[in-house]
């Protein structure tokens, strides 16, 4: 598309937004030509009722106030609950706003203060793409918990926000599409007779997947500011795909409606199928190649894959069309990436020199580019990103290198500056000669200038590994926890039933997920829970919850979780995480993770890769849902490990040691030996003879005669049992390892 047809469709665009916007605040926008492609935006809108399973109405959507938005998740895998979610304007607070079964009446000044920040945004509006993904994000922000509603529809799952997104996208994609078939005059009878329309291959699904990212984040073998290299590279990664994101859409001048989702490394987005699409995604995808290769060598590599969609496939028709779509896209990803590279690039790799090959990066071990203190250009440019990466509520992209630290896509650097929201604004207009473009860090910029808003879990209660453990309780060592969602592709692809899946739902579903994992993943660690039941914590507790957990967020993606500290408060977190996502998923996804307990001094990788190696042993239980912690032997079901390892055998351990606190570590040692040797018949008379001189003597009070009695009657028992016999172990476990100081070396 030349730069003149591409004004064109931006223009096309920006009416299309101010038509929306005109609906919502009943406000009239004086747009240029804004009715001269008006049927080609009555289509889109009636395309996306169609997947919003909406009856479109000549006159458009509609929404009812005093209506409540219904959970995304009621009818996710086979759930069937009517729950719906409280009016909100998303992210005005930390606090979840969890599906309900019972829902609050919208209240009065709800949609005026929607109307005041919509007509405010409007007041500022320009035919840009700046304009229009800073007005999308104040829609996001507004209208998240507004529902589509028509007039036979008591119920809605999908956002007005959601709604006016996807037909901005699908305007976009038909305007393209009929401009290089040379139909754009056709519009109108389009719209009135479309059926053939639905069947044209119009709409192209295109996505893109990282490689190499869980190397690149804990590959890294220093042992100074091990956290804060962490976080810096968990982070630049997330500003790099954004980055990416928003140089493939300027590439095709499209707005963020365009993206459908973006985490974890991958990003799923609607383009029109036309060859000049397909000519600029190839010079896209060859430049982007080529400047990984050149910064990351082989350690990075960005897949891509497309494949042409109709309307009707993504109506799911025929059954099963849809599914098939992201099947197809799947593996044209899979396909790239056996071929990442072509002969020639392949021969580059092979006959490069390093530029001392008898030096290595004191942290990654690159020998590439070191300076004096044997650090590489990147590793350097961490270690300056994390000397304020928390503090730095804006990062900017420019185009100096003086003035940025690390490389990023594509002729930009990351600005080094530390730089506020409330300063963003003078910061921003004195840099407009090197700004790319800047992000804003959990928090909307309010500004002038577009700043693109990216969420991140960056949760952290010290700057080093050793200060998470200050003044934790029992063993000073790091808990280490990583989970996932489990089976979160079929659920994206396949959860909903054939009839009620369409691309608004996906979108919809990913969008709740990825605000869970990168935003209130926040308010769980500010907001502690569970706490593990044990008396000497007993008066920790209220503090605790004031003060949240001592620990640190490595990453938080789409669907993962990387965390470490105090090895007490990371398993208790894991239990809030577990908990809140099922209240907040409706009981509609699960999620299995690995927690390890390490030495602070340990390599990060190793923690990683052998935490990593937990998890997987969580998802070889039946039916996944699981939390394995210290090795493989204590594999368990959430609600197993939470009801009956630790509400059960652990308070009863916990109650009694405490009794007989005088000879506790001993008898616990002696008590652990016995039921790990459980099938040496022997060893149930050596338990008996143990309890038996554990009675207390003499005159004795009742609670501790009752204390006794029921422990030696469940101890006994437990052994005859197999599963009894490995929760009591775990247990036991978790309890020597929060009465353990560090001289005592007793190995369990």
């Amino acid at each position: 598309m030349s730069d003149k047809n591409a004004d064109i469709k931006n223009k096309f665009i920006f009416n299309s937004l101010l038509y929306y916007m005109d609906k919502i605040i009943s406000k009239v926008n004086k747009a240029e030509d804004k009715d001269a492609y008006i049927y080609i935006t009555y289509l889109a809108e009636k395309i996306a009722a169609a997947f919003d399973k909406k009856t479109f109405k000549e006159k458009g959507f509609d929404f009812i106030k005093y209506k409540n938005l219904s959970s995304i998740f009621n009818t996710l895998n086979g759930n069937n609950q009517t729950y719906g979610y409280n009016s909100s304007i998303l992210y005005e607070d930390e606090e979840i706003n969890f599906p309900e079964e019972k829902t609050l009446k919208p209240a009065d000044d709800f949609y005026k203060v929607i109307n005041e920040m919509l007509s405010k945004k409007l007041e500022e509006a320009e035919c840009s793409l700046d304009f229009i993904n800073s007005c999308l994000e104040v829609l996001e922000q507004t209208a998240s918990y507004v529902p589509l509603i028509t007039d036979n529809d008591d119920k809605s799952d999908i956002s007005l926000y959601e709604h006016i997104k996807q037909s901005l996208a699908i305007g976009s994609c038909i305007f393209e599409y009929l401009s290089e078939k040379d139909m754009l005059q056709n519009q109108e009878k389009i719209y009135n007779d479309s059926k053939e329309f639905y069947e044209e291959k119009s709409i192209m699904l295109y996505s893109m997947d990282f490689s190499g990212i869980q190397a690149f984040i804990y590959g890294q073998y220093g042992k100074e500011d091990v956290l804060k290299n962490l976080r810096a590279r968990s982070f630049y990664l997330e500003i790099l795909l954004e980055n990416v994101i928003d140089e493939l859409l300027a590439k095709l001048s499209l707005s963020r409606a365009n993206l459908l989702y973006a985490g974890g490394g991958h990003a799923y987005f609607i383009f029109a199928d036309t060859e000049q699409t397909k000519a600029l995604l190839d010079e896209f995808d060859i430049d982007l190649r080529a400047w990984m290769k050149e910064n990351f060598g082989i350690d990075l590599f960005i897949g891509s894959g497309f494949t042409a969609c109709s309307c009707n496939d993504f109506l799911n028709k025929p059954e099963g069309a849809y599914s098939q779509c992201f099947s197809r896209v799947s593996s044209a990803i899979s396909e790239d990436k056996l071929k990442r590279y072509n002969a020639a690039q392949i021969l580059s790799l092979n006959n490069q020199k390093n530029s001392d090959s008898e030096r290595e990066c004191k942290i990654c071990h690159s020998c590439d580019n070191l300076d004096s203190e044997c650090v590489c250009s990147l590793c350097s440019g961490f270690a300056e990103l994390s000397k304020n990466i928390l503090k730095r509520e804006i990062f900017t992209v420019v185009n100096s290198k003086k003035d940025g630290i690390l490389p990023i896509y594509k002729k930009g650097w990351l600005g080094a500056e530390n730089i506020s929201r409330k300063e963003g604004g003078e910061y921003l207009k004195s840099k407009k000669d090197i700004l790319i473009r800047a992000y804003s860090k959990n928090s909307l910029y309010k500004g002038k200038d577009f700043v693109k808003t990216i969420y991140a879990g960056d949760y952290h209660k010290a700057d080093t590994l050793e200060g998470l453990l200050a003044n934790a309780e029992g063993i000073k060592r790091l808990g280490v926890l990583r989970a996932d969602i489990d089976n979160l592709g079929k659920a994206f692809v396949g959860g909903f039933a054939p009839k009620d899946q369409t691309l608004s739902k996906s979108a919809a579903f990913s969008r709740k997920l990825t605000q869970f994992f990168k935003y209130n993943i926040n308010h769980i660690l500010k907001k502690p829970e569970y706490k593990i039941p044990f008396t000497v914590l007993e008066k920790t507790g209220e503090e605790d919850k004031e003060n949240g957990r001592k620990m640190a967020v490595i990453y938080s993606g789409g669907d993962d979780v990387f965390v470490v500290g105090a090895w007490r408060d990371v398993l208790e977190f894991a239990i809030d995480l577990y908990k809140n996502l099922k209240k907040y998923t409706q009981g509609t996804l699960s999620i299995s993770a690995g927690f390890g307990i390490y030495m602070p001094k340990y390599p990060i990788s190793y923690m990683a890769a052998k935490t990593g190696e937990l998890e997987e042993y969580s998802k070889k239980l039946d039916g996944k849902n699981a939390l394995t912690v210290f090795d493989k032997d204590n594999s368990y079901h959430w609600e197993e490990f939470i009801d009956e390892v630790m509400g059960e055998k652990f308070p009863l351990i916990s109650e009694f040691f405490d009794f007989v606190e005088d000879k506790g570590k001993s008898l616990l040692y002696n008590l652990l030996e016995l039921f790990r040797k459980k099938d040496n018949k022997i060893n149930l008379a050596r338990l008996a003879y143990t309890l038996a001189r554990l009675e207390p003597k003499g005159k004795v009070s009742e609670e501790e005669s009752n204390i006794y009695q029921k422990f030696k009657e469940n101890v006994y028992k437990w052994m005859l049992s197999d599963k009894d016999t490995r929760q009591v172990i775990t247990a036991i476990y978790i309890y020597s390892y929060l009465i353990r100081k560090e001289e005592d070396k007793k190995d369990v």
